[in-house]
């Protein structure tokens, strides 16, 4: 029971750290390990044969880099085998996948590859990578999540930290990281992954925290395995290893780090999935679309699209917009008049918009654009409120559902959005409420993904006041976030 509490607990205080800014992630060996990349004894284990050491049998690893190195006058060989083995290019882990889509400023690990980089540029996400005190100094990219491999990375070699040298000069020669981590772990969430016990880099880390923190320790997260009986040949190691886990796990609790512990490690990506959906629950994506020349519906469909563009912002929602016709602009009108209203500027954090390129008059759109950002934009936010969805028929002139607005739906369908389509404004809206009402799709519990019948009813009827229209989504909002 208590590993469930705790579980719940990280499923709701870290994504909230998330949303408002102050969630980071330190990136332990476990997985780079995941990815096919080798342990420290197994990185070392060639090293250790050559001095008629057994890595395995040695558990000052950076000892064995530091009698390498004296043995042989320099870190050649040993930066030969880091190169060998950690430059390679292997699959990207999902959980990287996953991170590289959360709402992540900060990346710290001790990990030499470029796992982390890869995982971003899969998604096109600018990442600003620091490898060496000196880079602290440059300037970051504006937007960019900054990424601190404190022990270095493969791409500069020269400047790796390995041996005991390298540790016991850490503080001369890269302590320029020591204050920032400091900082980061004094005021926000870091959630730790790939960490064990047996990890050096993992007991240096936590040194550090407990130089900063000595009774009362900000709170953070670690996703961690304990032993497994299949993972040892014997039952009295298996015991051993066991109750040095147990004893590790309540020693986390000094440096303010909560235990969230997993029977396998294929857990974490559909854990930190959890994480990505309760974040993008707080994401509103108004859809929809009006021509300017219809006038009539226009006027319901700009009210209620503002109407519900201000409610995300007074409900402190983030809100996404691809920028519509009428529908867009209106909702972006709505959420700026409750952030002016409430004095907050936020919209760096809050607005969420990505534009739909328009094709000059008589050009055709980039339809694979345009799969790609409504794919792009139902991934991150998980409510999507539909409004109007109409658009003139090019052949006769006259006013028709829009598709667009209904491939909207199918995204939002395949990214399991909860969807909320306002049907009294026509268009498509109301086709996709048809499609909903009286469906398969769940109405309540966790993989609730659209109102009830009754209440998609009174969203379509014809007389429904834009007041009326935002209490019932207010409801519909507010149970939303118990059912997560």
């Amino acid at each position: 029971m208590a590993g469930a509490a705790t579980t719940k607990r990280f499923l709701k205080d870290y994504p909230e750290a998330l949303i408002s800014g102050g969630g980071a992630v330190f990136v332990g060996a476990g997985v780079s390990m995941g990815a096919g990349y080798p342990s420290w004894a197994s990185l070392l284990t060639e090293v250790g044969e050559e001095l008629g050491v057994k890595s395995g049998e040695l558990h000052d690893l950076a000892a064995l880099a530091q009698w390498s190195i004296q043995e042989n006058g320099s870190a050649t060989r040993v930066r030969n085998v880091i190169k060998e083995q950690i430059g390679v290019e292997r699959p990207v882990p999902a959980t990287l996948e996953v991170i590289a889509r959360l709402p992540v400023k900060f990346i710290w690990t001790t990990n030499y590859d470029t796992l982390v980089e890869r995982a971003f540029g899969g998604v096109n996400r600018p990442l600003d990578t620091v490898s060496g005190a000196a880079d602290l100094a440059l300037r970051a990219k504006p937007g960019a999540t900054r990424l601190f491999k404190m022990h270095g990375s493969v791409e500069r070699l020269d400047d790796v930290v390995i041996s005991t040298d390298d540790y016991e000069l850490y503080r001369s020669k890269r302590g320029a990281f020591l204050p920032l981590l400091q900082a980061h772990l004094s005021s926000m969430s870091m959630l730790f992954l790939g960490i064990s016990f047996t990890d050096l880099n993992i007991r240096h880390v936590l040194s550090l925290i407990r130089e900063s923190f000595t009774s009362a320790p900000p709170e953070h997260f670690a996703i961690v395995r304990p032993p497994q009986r299949d993972d040892y040949d014997t039952d009295a190691e298996f015991e051993a290893r066991s109750t040095q886990h147990k004893h590790w796990s309540r020693d986390l609790k000094r440096y303010g780090l909560l235990v969230v512990e997993i029977d396998d490690y294929s857990e974490v990506p559909d854990l930190l999935r959890q994480v990505e959906r309760r974040v993008a629950a707080r994401r509103v994506w108004v859809s929809g679309s009006w021509p300017p020349e219809v006038g009539d519906g226009l006027a319901k469909a700009y009210g209620i699209a503002h109407a519900i563009g201000r409610l995300v912002g007074d409900r402190d929602r983030d809100l996404v917009s691809g920028a519509g016709l009428v529908v867009g602009s209106a909702s972006v009108a709505g959420f700026l008049d409750a952030l002016r209203c409430g004095g907050g500027w936020d919209l760096e954090r809050r607005l969420v918009a990505r534009p739909f390129p328009q094709p000059i008059a008589g050009g055709m759109p980039d339809e694979d654009q345009w799969v790609a950002l409504r794919a792009e934009l139902a991934r991150i936010a998980g409510i999507v409120v539909f409004v109007g969805g109409v658009k003139i028929d090019p052949a006769t002139g006259s006013p028709m559902v829009a598709g667009g607005v209904l491939d909207e739906f199918e995204a939002a369908k395949a990214a399991d959005c909860f969807m909320i389509p306002i049907a009294s404004t026509g268009g498509a809206a109301a086709r996709i409420s048809e499609l909903l009402t009286g469906s398969a799709v769940e109405t309540s519990g966790r993989d609730a993904m659209r109102p009830t019948d009754d209440e998609l009813g009174e969203l379509a009827r014809a007389d429904i006041t834009v007041e009326e229209v935002v209490k019932l989504v207010v409801a519909i909002l507010a149970r939303i976030d118990k059912r997560i």
